[in-house]
């Protein structure tokens, strides 16, 4: 295997003090007065030539202090980590910039910083201003720049002095559009180019968009590494677990909801058949399967099923008894019905079934009832939006474009 960036049992430990003066008086005594902060443990992973990884996780989990040691900004308690090859890399946005210099000296200091020769500067340094649009900003103190102007500058020294590995730290998170999508492009170019590129973002599209495989940290640790579409699914709902509880009606014991008249018994997701299922295709038939009880057969009710995207939060669709013109329930203590629908077009993703039951105009809400997460689509692939629609594409030859102009 050819490697660009090889980490074996990479751990990196920091000391904390109450207070400053702790740690003479530690040094003093010679007693321990810090606690030890594990910013990463035991991170193992390799990266071969060519290959653009992403690297993902929440905040604090260690994300930035790998790339430093990546970077050889700071250096491990334990474990190695070797690159192959020369980096270049944008970290905290104004890193290796000096407030007081213009855009001009602080571009040709960075790359300076990251090897090149005067020489090489000097035949660089007008692509690399061209490409970071800063106009007549390059002639100004950088102290004076935006965090978006930080990165524009930064990315072009970064992309324009030919490194083996590119190492990217949430940079395109403070641009604009159009910034943004001129470093997607070239990061795409850096690919074709057979380059390394390490991307660290919280834009789980882009990080999709770019990456073969991604790495998953949380808390210092390795949550998992492998093809992105499966790691980024992982920790999506690895963050849907955690941002959201069951509802207080969710899980409750029967005796602790019994002051609502009219309460969900149960919500089953289907097949076609009747089949209890939590996975489906794209295109398939969903059935959702209902039961309801009411304590006063005479209260007429209504119901909402509503399919959000479990990721976001994201309402698809939802459709209502009283929506779709059908009398209100009534008569029973016990109502059981389904709900069936017809080759559903979501993508590829988890999603949540919100569930109303309310009176007869479909306004004051007896119960709700979440499911979270309900079932599933599959797919092959990463499909940008909501929904896949059937379509065909009909191109023109080029010979009958030119003679329709």
């Amino acid at each position: 295997m050819n490697l660009a960036v090889r980490s074996r049992e990479l751990t990196k430990q920091y000391d904390i003090y109450p207070r400053p003066a702790d740690r003479l008086i530690e040094m003093i005594t010679r007693r321990p007065r810090h606690t030890v902060f594990p910013a990463l443990q035991d991170v193992t992973f390799d990266v071969e030539k060519g290959e653009a990884i992403g690297i993902i996780g929440q905040n604090g989990a260690g994300k930035s202090t790998l790339l430093k040691l990546l970077c050889s900004v700071t250096r491990p308690t334990s474990g190695t980590i070797e690159a192959y090859g020369t980096i270049a890399s944008i970290l905290e946005l104004g890193t290796g910039f000096h407030p007081e210099f213009s855009g001009r000296d602080n571009a040709a200091l960075n790359a300076a910083i990251l090897g090149l020769s005067a020489a090489e500067i000097k035949r660089k340094l007008p692509a690399i201003l061209e490409f970071s649009e800063l106009g007549t900003f390059l002639d100004r103190p950088v102290k004076m720049y935006s965090s978006g102007m930080y990165m524009r500058l930064a990315f072009s020294v970064a992309v324009n002095v030919d490194p083996d590995i590119l190492v990217i730290d949430e940079a395109l998170a403070v641009g604009d559009g159009h910034f943004q999508k001129k470093c997607v492009d070239r990061i795409r170019e850096f690919q074709q180019q057979g380059r390394t590129i390490v991307f660290c973002s919280h834009a789980l599209y882009h990080v999709t968009a770019i990456c073969r495989r991604t790495l998953w940290l949380d808390h210092g640790s390795v949550m998992r590494y492998g093809p992105t579409l499966d790691v980024v699914h992982d920790y999506e709902s690895f963050l849907l677990q955690r941002d959201r509880a069951l509802p207080a009606t969710e899980g409750e014991p029967e005796r602790e909801r019994a002051f609502s008249p009219v309460r969900f018994r149960e919500i089953v997701v289907c097949d076609r058949s009747g089949s209890p299922r939590d996975l489906f295709e794209r295109g398939e038939d969903i059935q959702f399967r209902v039961r309801i009880h009411s304590d006063n057969p005479s209260q007429p009710i209504h119901v909402i099923l509503g399919v959000h995207r479990s990721a976001d939060d994201l309402q698809c669709f939802a459709v209502g008894t009283h929506a779709d013109g059908i009398e209100p329930l009534r008569g029973r203590n016990e109502y059981e019905f389904s709900v069936e629908l017809e080759r559903v077009p979501l993508n590829r993703g988890e999603y949540t079934i919100i569930a109303f039951v309310g009176d007869e105009n479909a306004i004051s809400v007896f119960d709700r009832r979440d499911v979270r997460p309900a079932f599933s689509i599959t797919g092959d692939r990463y499909e940008v939006g909501l929904i896949s629609l059937d379509h065909r594409w009909s191109m023109d030859s080029v010979d009958a474009m030119a003679a329709g102009r």
